[in-house]
């Protein structure tokens, strides 16, 4: 019996091909699949896999294979198909029929072969529609892996309404207001602020592409984290300072925090430009504070009141700025990404400004809002004081914007 070409696969084929052809072949002649075909067609199915199960009853077993495999080659006797070249169970072994087919069987014969070529295009297809919806389970599950690994792995940042949430380590995290796209007004007006500097003037129109801001300065622990991870130089903050701002951090260090961020959560980082600090602070109408164009001490951390940083938030909402962002002014100044220039103002008076990106270069950076320690003058959303970039002072510290992908 010519068992390779009984399960349809090369006398080459692997062990594993074998048990799968083998599998396809029991399931196409399954009894279920033949209930609708005539008694002929069933008998001579059943006669089919009854070889197909004696074939791989011989090549599923190694030793019997091997013994098969050596009647093939060249030099051995020719083979009759219904003599098998071993011990087969008893009443398996049948001798050849000489005589010829009636054609009630050359019937049962093509109609099984038709039957066969049928059930083996439905069964490829419903296979191969098996295998698409594996494709489709495989895909779902490896985004679940990768939202699993995304949501295990620190830092990360994701939008909740409308929000950036940022997480720097487990249960050390912050959250990033968004600010839209327009215009605002930005510099002061001596008419309006009469403690107007020179380099706050004049004022004009400045148009921002949107972004998120944090609603916070960075904390002692957030900075802890970064730190922690990067394996950067930090003392870290006594007991029950956590949520106090970081300071004495460098422009540098705040810069290099917003790489960090950048680098593993697939969004850009940095410090904010003047314009959108000052837009996150005062909105889009050109309040002196926060809240208004009224002072009120009793909003902000200033003029030496507490001696020293708060925790972020103690003074929301009355202190917040009309996106939502707390200790703007006050607290502790922070850096922002522009070079200073005090007569920066004179140059766009003439015109809307979209996005500027400040002076490419200048002796310090821009620091801004005042802090705990600063005179009222100070602590307007208007006001423009710079550092060098390697200053690191007990009331200086910062906050991170991140763009829109």
């Amino acid at each position: 019996m010519k068992y390779y070409e009984i399960l349809d696969i090369p006398p080459s084929a692997t062990d594993d091909q074998i048990r799968a052809a083998y599998r396809i072949l029991v399931q196409l002649h399954h009894p279920d699949r033949l209930q609708q075909m005539s008694p002929a067609v069933r008998e001579y199915a059943e006669e089919r896999l009854k070889k197909i199960n004696l074939a791989y009853g011989v090549l599923g077993d190694p030793e019997r294979r091997a013994v098969y495999d050596a009647t093939l080659r060249p030099s051995a006797a020719p083979l009759d198909d219904y003599a098998p070249a071993y011990d087969e169970p008893s009443g398996a072994r049948r001798t050849r029929s000489r005589r010829p087919p009636t054609a009630e069987h050359a019937e049962a014969q093509a109609a099984y072969e038709e039957w066969a070529h049928q059930e083996a295009e439905r069964y490829a297809a419903a296979r191969e529609a098996e295998r698409a919806r594996r494709s489709q389970e495989e895909v779902r599950q490896a985004d679940a892996r990768a939202r699993r690994a995304a949501e295990e792995q620190f830092p990360r940042a994701r939008l909740q309404g409308s929000e950036l949430v940022v997480h720097f380590a487990p249960g050390v995290w912050t959250r990033l207001a968004h600010v839209q796209t327009g215009t605002f007004l930005m510099g002061s007006d001596p008419a309006v602020d009469p403690q107007a500097g020179r380099a706050e003037q004049p004022q004009h129109q400045v148009r921002l592409s949107e972004y998120y801001i944090c609603k916070y300065p960075l904390t002692n622990a957030q900075y802890a984290a970064f730190a922690l991870a990067t394996h950067r130089p930090f003392t870290s903050a006594p007991a029950g300072w956590e949520n106090v701002p970081v300071v004495n951090v460098a422009w540098d260090d705040a810069a290099a925090l917003c790489q960090w961020l950048s680098r593993f959560t697939s969004r850009s980082f940095r410090l904010p430009s003047e314009a959108e600090w000052e837009k996150a602070a005062r909105g889009v109408e050109g309040w002196c504070y926060t809240w208004g164009n009224e002072p009120d001490p009793a909003r902000l951390n200033a003029d030496n009141r507490y001696g020293a940083p708060t925790p972020v938030g103690r003074f929301s909402p009355l202190g917040d700025s009309p996106y939502g962002v707390a200790d703007m002014l006050g607290n502790v100044w922070e850096w922002c990404n522009d070079w200073f220039d005090a007569r920066l103002y004179g140059r766009r008076a003439k015109h809307l400004v979209n996005d500027p990106p400040g002076p490419s270069t200048g002796q310090g950076y821009v620091v801004r809002g005042g802090a705990f320690d600063s005179p009222p003058r100070h602590t307007r959303c208007a006001h423009r004081n710079w550092y060098y970039p390697d200053a690191a002072r007990p009331d200086l510290g910062f906050r991170v914007v991140a763009l829109p992908r």
